[in-house]
């Protein structure tokens, strides 16, 4: 059952509407008198005077007569309420709940909230507690009697206090909203006093009171003015406001002026007193009392006695500035001169500094110089502070940066007052962007600084695309175009029209089917009707076409296609140098190929400063040299000593020269390392530095190829002799020589010979167009001898080295041996005890002269001395006898395993040959008893 929800009517409305309708009326009986003698009657109450809204009585008729029959429904359980319930009830909306019901819901609703807050389920208001009792409409009884006149009710007065007005509710405990008040209000004076008059309560003017028609004759002023507001009225009736004619105080002028703004005084004119009342704006002259000296003074009542003169003696006690007596001018009179001292002034000024001038006469004036910023504040300029007070701001020169409202043009005022105002707006504007937060622009031209609105046109074109913007420049899109033709707007079909005015913008949206012929004469598509704007869909009808080069006819083309290609590429090279790359063009065939300007190839010509390729889009069309930009291509740059070698960019451009052939400089460790090598060399011990300039291989592909090595070893040496020659005539030579295609076998060949003339090579290109380009370097050189007369030099030394081989072989083969060779040293023993031992043996030979033990190698020891350096047949003999004594004696004591006769050089480092031939048979025939052997021998037998 749908519930009857009303607010309590606004009682102030309703007296409001009363009392202008019961205006005229007057309630006690002194005011009936007086106003029966008025002309004012009273009228009746009309219809829309009295056209407020009735207290309702209908919420709680029903309340009470749905619980009676027991059909009241309560909105959280769907059950029927009846006078056997327990129920609470709503005081905003004055629905019915059941108390169990309501007090569950507020539970439930309270707990989902931070504030412990729960709505009512009919009108969704707010409340902060909780059902939990059981009470009488009016709230004062609980759990009431069910056998009352009304349910629920206590059967007491209500007595619920109104709002706004002196009465209590008197109707019976009852449910709903309260009754409108019935009875009478209070007697009420009007504004000024005289009247009183009685209303009904709705219709009594608590707040503003009433207003009666006699007006307020108060009188406001000692001349005896009346309240000038004239009506009834409330609060204070205000100064006098009638105007009067007055004199000033100096008594030239009589001045009409406000009653409330005269203060009358006695002065003083020509020994005549008077009243004056107010001030005018002339100056007038006081004489002091010597008669000589005045002041000036604004208008002002005099008084008879003149003042004492201010430059009397007694008066003036020191100079102007009040830092120096006055005492040693002996002045006796005001008209003698006022001293001045030779000090600063130093007052104190209103502005706050201090008077610089001398001792002076008169008001100061200040001349201080002060720091000041501009008006935009970027810059500070000296300033007097009497311009500071003024108000004088100094301008610099710097143009202000803020964008205008338009968001399109700049300020560029010089000095702007508002720049910081202008650049804080954007940066908040630009921070709320961040925060995803929208800003309306046309709501910031309301609160901008006039100086940032832009007052151009904004002279865009709008969305017709007809017409420009006239108004102010702006933010955001123009506004919808307004202009409108006088002509009606058909359709290309003629079967629609829109009658004119025709507002600019309007399209047709016409239904029918295009009639347009198409130029190629075909059938047209079906399509709706449009305007000249849009174009027919495109012919789909095949036919056969020629291609754009003429060389084929193409089948099955569209009618619309215009550009037909077979595919073929045009390689006819441009003037860049590279080819067309244009496929199938009908410019082609008629000889316009396509432009260098739009040539997409890399450049790849050689640049001038080094021997790499450009490798940057083709540029001929612009004029610009290859060596524009740097090289960027890796080189390997050596020092001297060849040790170190590092990879750089080449680095050529047109003023810098490349980094092919530079060296680095050798560091610590190459210094190092030479000497180490020299030291080898000293003791034999390091590898003999090669004395050709070429390689092995070198050499055997020259024994092999030997016209093709012979070619461009010639090409390299004409290559350098002529670079030296232009050097010498002091011409720019050319550094680098670029070789023909050549196979990696080739290239290999000529990148070895380089390092033999120390050039600087490098291959370029892919294959099979790879090649070798060489470059000279500071340290380039051309070896001395060519490949055929190194490698004919290299056969002579061969020869010469077999036939000195064969020679010393027969002459050592025909000589005597010279010494005795000691082998198979035993493992442990050292050279001093082998030392040892042959002095031993040689003691039983004191012929011996100068005798030596050399080492040979690992457990090979020379013995030598002078009796056998000049060898014959006998000396041999003799040596025979004591190698046998030295093997025995050697054998014996574990020092060796052998000795035999050797022959030796001069230096005894080499063994040129041994005796093979007196060998002993026990060695050649029999093996050594075990004892003789040391247990090393029998390891490797066994191991054997």
């Amino acid at each position: 059952m749908p519930t009857m929800q009303q607010s309590i009517p606004d009682p102030n409305q309703e007296r409001v509407q009363l009392s202008q309708a019961l205006s005229n009326v007057s309630s006690d009986s002194e005011a009936s008198d007086s106003d029966s003698e008025s002309d004012a009657d009273p009228s009746p109450i009309s219809d829309s005077e009295s056209d407020y809204d009735e207290p309702s009585e209908a919420i709680s008729s029903t309340i009470i007569q749905e619980i009676d029959d027991g059909t009241y429904i309560c909105l959280v359980c769907t059950c029927e309420i009846d006078r056997q319930s327990e129920i609470w009830s709503c005081q905003e909306c004055y629905r019915v709940y059941d108390l169990d019901c309501i007090k569950d819901w507020a539970v439930r609703g309270s707990s989902t909230t931070g504030n412990r807050e729960w709505r009512c389920p009919a009108c969704n208001f707010e409340h902060s507690t909780l059902p939990n009792k059981f009470t009488c409409w009016c709230g004062r009884v609980k759990n009431p009697k069910p056998d009352s006149l009304v349910p629920f009710s206590c059967g007491n007065p209500c007595d619920a206090k109104y709002p706004n007005c002196v009465h209590s509710c008197s109707s019976v405990c009852h449910p709903g909203e309260h009754p409108q008040c019935g009875a009478l209000g209070p007697v009420l004076k009007c504004h000024c006093g005289k009247h009183s008059q009685q209303l009904p309560c709705l219709a009594t003017p608590y707040e503003h009171g009433w207003t009666c028609d006699s007006p307020c004759d108060v009188i406001v002023c000692p001349l005896g003015h009346t309240c000038s507001k004239g009506d009834c009225h409330s609060g204070f009736c205000g100064p006098c406001g009638q105007t009067v004619d007055a004199s000033c105080y100096c008594g030239a002028h009589t001045i009409s002026t406000k009653c409330s703004a005269l203060v009358p005084k006695t002065c003083v004119n020509n020994d005549t007193s008077f009243l004056g009342a107010t001030a005018c704006d002339d100056i007038i002259v006081q004489y002091f009392d010597c008669k000589i000296h005045f002041e000036e003074l604004r208008c002002q009542p005099l008084t008879k006695d003149h003042p004492h003169c201010q430059f009397s003696p007694d008066v003036v006690k020191s100079c102007y500035c009040g830092k120096s007596p006055a005492q040693s001018l002996d002045r006796t009179s005001c008209t003698d001169p006022m001293p001045e001292c030779d000090r600063q002034c130093g007052k104190l000024l209103d502005c706050g500094c201090e008077c610089l001038a001398k001792c002076h006469e008169g008001p100061c004036e200040c001349f201080n110089i002060l720091e000041t910023k501009c008006s935009c504040g970027y810059c500070t300029f000296l300033t007097t502070c009497k311009a500071v007070q003024q108000g004088f701001v100094p301008k610099c020169h710097r143009k202000c940066t803020a964008m205008l409202n338009c968001r399109r043009h700049w300020h560029r005022e010089k000095c702007c007052e508002f720049e910081q105002v202008a650049l804080k707006r954007e940066r908040e504007t630009k921070k709320l962007a961040r925060n995803r937060v929208r800003s309306n622009f046309d709501d910031q031209v309301f609160t901008m600084e006039p100086s940032h609105i832009c007052t151009k046109t904004c002279n865009l074109m709008k969305s017709c695309g007809l017409h420009r913007c006239e108004a102010l420049c702006h933010s955001g899109n123009c506004g919808v175009c307004l202009e409108a033709s006088n002509e009606d707007l058909i359709c290309n079909c003629g079967k629609t029209v829109v009658p004119a005015p025709v507002r600019c913008g309007t399209k047709l949206n016409c239904q029918e089917c295009c009639v347009r012929p198409k130029e190629c004469g075909h059938e047209q598509e079906l399509h709706k009707c449009h305007d000249d704007e849009k174009s027919c869909p495109n012919c789909t009808t095949q036919v056969a076409k020629v291609c754009n080069c003429g060389s084929k006819v193409i089948p099955n083309v569209l009618c619309s296609v215009e550009n037909v290609s077979c595919g073929k590429i045009c390689k006819v090279k441009k003037e860049c140098g590279h080819p067309c790359n244009r496929p199938c063009s009908k410019d082609c065939t008629d000889g316009k190929h396509a432009s260098p300007e739009s040539c997409q190839f890399v450049c790849r010509k050689i640049k001038n400063n080094c021997p790499h390729m450009c490798t940057a889009k083709c540029h001929s069309s612009s004029n610009k040299a290859c060596d524009a930009k740097k090289c960027t291509e890796s080189v390997t740059v050596n020092c001297m000593c060849g040790r170190i070698s590092r990879n750089v960019p080449c680095g050529a451009s047109l003023t810098e020269e490349s980094k092919i052939g530079q060296l680095i400089g050798c560091d610590d460790s190459c210094a190092l390392a030479k000497r180490e090598e020299e030291l080898r060399l000293a003791f034999n011990m390091g590898v003999k530095p090669p004395t050709s300039s070429y390689s092995a291989d070198v050499i055997k592909v020259y024994r092999r190829q030997t016209t093709w090595c012979s070619k461009y070893e010639s090409e390299i040496r004409d290559f350098l002799s002529n670079y030296q020659d232009y050097i010498n005539a002091g011409i720019k030579p050319k550094k680098s020589l670029h070789l023909p295609p050549m196979t990696s076998p080739q290239r290999k060949f000529i990148h070895e010979l380089a390092q033999a003339y120390k050039l600087y090579s490098e291959s370029q290109d892919k294959e099979p167009l790879r090649s070798v380009f060489l470059c000279i370097t500071e340290a380039s050189v051309t070896p001395p001898l060519t490949l055929k007369q190194t490698v004919d030099m290299e056969d002579e030394i061969e020869k010469k080295k077999v036939f000195l081989e064969n020679l010393q072989q027969s002459q050592i083969d025909q000589s005597y041996f010279n010494a005795i060779l000691i082998r198979d040293v035993f493992f442990g023993v050292s050279k001093d005890d082998v030392e040892s031992n042959v002095k031993k043996i040689l003691e039983s030979y004191p012929e011996i002269e100068n005798p030596s033990i050399h080492w040979i190698k690992d457990s090979t020891f020379a013995f030598s001395c002078d009796n056998f350096k000049d060898m014959d047949k006998e000396k041999e003999d003799k040596l025979y006898i004591l190698s046998k004594s030295f093997k025995n004696v050697l054998r014996e004591k574990y020092i060796a395993f052998d000795c035999k006769m050797c022959m030796v050089d001069d230096g005894v480092t080499l063994v040129l040959k041994t005796d093979s031939k007196n060998v002993s048979k026990s060695l050649e025939t029999t093996e050594p008893d075990v004892w003789q052997k040391n247990k090393y021998s029998v390891l490797e037998e066994t191991a054997s």
